[in-house]
């Protein structure tokens, strides 16, 4: 990565933001798979629609609660997606965003990087959503999150109330670890890199989040 400022390698999160006229919007880029992942362990129902662009794969996941829904472009081996308002939105949509990109995808890594002659910028946010060395980290705001805070059993800490999930292998140890980190105005939810690290632990018990 060093040196492309715009390669993005799994099996992290990263953010960017596009700006194209007078849009601008952000898009994220991570593991094929990621986004489905973990929204089919989401307590709330989720409807998923999917479609073929040339042999990547168009993928729809509308969040009837919240009213939105998060589009995918899953390639062979990374995804770019993007999170939208309402439901029944095209398929359509996330091509159109990405237009004004070159995409290419690799087992190495992914490289988004704007198209000559399109007036497209790309501002990469390195660690935007990545704590080195701990996990990756997905904010959504409060309101949009309730259906995922449990209604009680959370530790609290000084960056709010703390809940622990834990994913099981068939051997019975830990294969996945996501902590949610909910305060007045933002759910956190983070992802170790290794479950068996207590860099997760001690992350959670000292940082606070917030959407800005």
């Amino acid at each position: 990565m060093s040196g492309n400022p715009y390669g993005l390698s799994a099996p992290w999160l990263y953010m960017l933001w596009v700006q194209h006229q007078s849009n601008r919007y952000r898009l994220h880029a991570g593991i094929r798979g990621g986004q489905e992942g973990f929204y089919r362990k989401d307590p709330e129902p989720v409807t998923i629609r999917e479609a073929s662009l040339g042999r990547n794969r168009l993928v729809a996941i509308e969040h009837v609660g919240q009213d939105g829904t998060t589009l995918v472009l899953q390639s062979d081996f990374h995804e770019v997606f993007t999170y939208v308002h309402g439901t029944k939105v095209s398929l359509d949509a996330l091509p159109a965003m990405l237009a004004p990109l070159s995409i290419t995808d690799s087992r190495d890594g992914i490289v988004i990087r704007a198209r000559r002659g399109t007036g497209a910028s790309v501002e990469y946010t390195l660690g935007a959503n990545v704590v080195t060395d701990v996990g990756t980290v997905t904010l959504k705001p409060l309101e949009t999150a309730t259906v995922q805070i449990p209604q009680s059993g959370g530790k609290t800490v000084p960056g709010g109330q703390l809940w622990r999930d834990d994913l099981l292998a068939a051997d019975g140890n830990v294969a996945q670890r996501t902590v949610l980190l909910a305060n007045e105005s933002t759910a956190a939810f983070v992802t170790a890199f290794d479950p068996t690290h207590d860099g997760l632990a001690s992350l959670a018990r000292s940082v606070k989040f917030s959407l800005s």
